[in-house]
């Protein structure tokens, strides 16, 4: 079976870059989640009122993190705008924008911790995501006076900060700014950092930066020492907190960009392949105890493992890390990932049937019912979702929110920074999703690709080039994992296709043509490691196939599939009354009856029915 671990570069650093601005106009299901994600969230103007709210009295004098809910979802609302170019989001952001620059107070801060009880639990992690916030917007803001006013106050935000924290007579280290998980929370913050040494060119603020990366290798977590090292597992470091700790790498990949220093390169994508190879499960995520890596890629199937799972504040952060390391190694693995992550746990997240979460009542509260737009946590064996707001905070208003719900949007908005890359010889297209996508070429014309048909669901892709005037140029095709056999045609004329990535370089004309065949077919999959009880699960393409209760499964009866000769499973497609809006339905053969599956991402979604991606199965030795 060919695998994706092929590189597109032999040298990589600086070869891949992203396509700034709007590039691309995507249909389908991808599109269809970025409406949704409209309508039922971005565009509230009383939600983001809400949050600004928050910073207009000490919301988190009680050590919570209220604190991140506007910073957190206006980057991902900037990155669903940038790709969409919808007015009415851009309004809303810069009413918002304007609303929370009110709230800085005479010290120049931006914190819900009031200056008595400053630099403990949240603060700093509240205030990275004031400073990402702010920064993401101003990448996209149009108004001069408006990016000089957020820039100011930017720059009063941070210098507060670097007066107090660091080394020195006086100041406390950035580790020890928040009593949870070491620190890693707070050392999250080199990232926005490091952003706004790259629009200021302050010295200052690289220094800070500098000085959290040295914490990282010197203090206690030390995680960035040890990825250097390449000893241990992430799930065997001191602090094992999967969305922090990948926020702090994702930030030390934007300080390897800015200095050059290989050494960073290499605690990066050490800490990533590690990660790849030891905590991401079947549907792209990571950890099967609650929010922390816990070597889930093998404790995915270990009945020990209950409770909460399978964070989408991970899965999004996780899909975030991966494009870094995608861009700065070029290694396919991590795209692979990213879609994984994306068509599973990802779409599954979106509470498109508007479940209603409720928070029991208590002496600060009466009980409190709301419909959140995405799910925190989501089963890998038989389980239900929408079972708890991951990261929920009780406002003054008596309404909540959660901490996933504001991440979320990041995940879809991201993936189109990622769908095509620049190198110096010519582009990667590194997903087919369909609609159109365009970038600049090596000559300095500007490419556009529109990819026909329902990619990852159809077996069949075709691009078409759209451009001014013939250039030689290379256009490199990512050629799926999932896919064991894929075939490409230029202009009808076969491709020599072997790794992960395929590369042509030709006299590229308007109007060429490419088409791709993928080997789409549903396949077991056997676990990492079997933990008593043995499982089996099954994929098509990059979808995860899951069980869902309402059609009449019994989890306790183990399933043995029918294989065909290639080792694929005997199935068919479906489609199931009881799930009307599933995107995937097959009926797979079993030894002893048929066993009906939907899309990981559409099953469950009644709230009250369980679902199950890992099925019991018999022993090996039964079959």
């Amino acid at each position: 079976m060919r695998t994706a671990e092929n590189r597109i570069f032999e040298s990589n650093r600086y070869e891949l870059d992203f396509v700034s601005g709007n590039n691309a106009h995507f249909t389908g299901v991808f599109d269809s989640a970025v409406r949704y994600i409209l309508e039922n969230q971005l565009l509230d103007r009383e939600l983001w009122a809400r949050f600004v709210r928050q910073y207009t009295y000490a919301a988190d004098r009680d050590g919570g993190w209220k604190c991140e809910y506007w910073g957190k979802m206006m980057r991902g609302a900037c990155f669903i705008c940038n790709y969409t170019k919808d007015a009415g989001l851009y309004a809303v952001l810069e009413e918002t924008v304007r609303d929370m620059l009110t709230t800085q107070d005479a010290l120049g801060r931006f914190s819900t911790y009031p200056a008595d009880v400053e630099f403990r639990s949240w603060d700093m992690w509240g205030r990275k995501y004031i400073l990402l916030g702010f920064l993401y917007f101003y990448e996209i803001c149009d108004d001069e006076a408006l990016r000089a006013q957020i820039l100011a106050a930017l720059c009063r935000h941070a210098d507060y900060i670097c007066a107090r924290v660091g080394r020195g007579e006086g100041k406390v280290m950035v580790c020890e700014t928040s009593g949870a998980w070491l620190g890693v929370n707070s050392m999250s913050i080199l990232e926005p950092f490091v952003k706004l040494y790259r629009v200021t060119r302050e010295q200052r603020y690289l220094d800070f930066a500098a000085e959290i990366v040295r914490e990282g290798y010197e203090e206690i977590p030390c995680i960035f020492r040890l990825a250097e090292e390449d000893k241990l597992n992430p799930f065997e470091y001191p602090e094992n907190k999967a969305y922090e700790t990948m926020s702090c790498f994702d930030g030390l990949a934007e300080y390897y960009t800015l200095t050059g220093d290989e050494r960073y390169l290499k605690a990066v994508t050490n800490f990533g392949r590690r990660v790849l190879e030891t905590d991401v499960t079947i549907i792209g995520s990571c950890g099967c105890t609650h929010e922390l890596f816990d070597h889930s890629a093998a404790h995915q199937t270990d009945d020990a493992r209950q409770g909460i799972m399978q964070e989408t504040c991970v899965t999004v952060t996780l899909i975030k890390l991966c494009g870094q390391l995608l861009r700065l190694t070029g290694d396919m693995r991590y795209m692979e990932c990213i879609e994984t992550a994306f068509f599973n746990a990802y779409l599954g997240a979106l509470n498109t049937h508007h479940c209603p979460y409720t928070v029991p009542a208590n002496a600060a509260h009466p009980a409190i019912t709301m419909v959140m737009p995405f799910d925190s946590y989501a089963p890998l064996r038989a389980g239900m979702r929408g079972q708890v707001t991951g990261g929920c905070n009780v406002m003054a208003d008596g309404t909540f929110y959660g901490c996933c719900a504001c991440i979320a949007s990041a995940g879809a908005g991201y993936l189109p920074k990622i769908a095509v890359l620049t190198f110096k010889d010519g582009i990667l297209l590194t997903t087919y999703l369909p609609g159109t996508i365009s970038a600049p070429t090596p000559g300095g014309q500007t490419v556009t690709l529109t990819c026909a048909g329902n990619y990852p669901y159809e077996a069949h892709t075709s691009i078409g080039l759209d451009m001014e005037y013939p250039e030689t140029f290379t256009l490199a095709l990512r050629l799926p994992a999932w896919s064991r056999e894929t075939t490409v045609r230029v202009n009808g004329e076969p491709c020599a296709v072997e790794g992960g990535c395929l590369r042509v370089t030709r006299l590229w004309r308007p109007c060429d043509t490419v088409t791709l065949d993928f080997d789409l077919k549903v396949y077991p999959i056997l676990p990492e490691k079997t933990f008593g009880t043995p499982y089996t699960a099954f994929r098509y393409g990059v979808s995860v196939l899951a069980a869902d209760e309402r059609l009449g499964t019994d989890f306790t009866t183990p399933v043995v599939p029918v294989l065909n000769a290639d080792g694929s499973a005997a199935a068919s497609p479906a489609a199931f009354d009881a799930v009307p809006d599933a995107v995937l339905g097959f009926t797979v053969q079993t030894t002893s009856d048929t066993l009906p599956l939907i899309d990981y991402a559409s099953a469950g979604k009644d709230y009250g029915k369980r679902m199950a991606a890992w099925l019991v199965t018999s022993r090996g030795e039964d079959r």
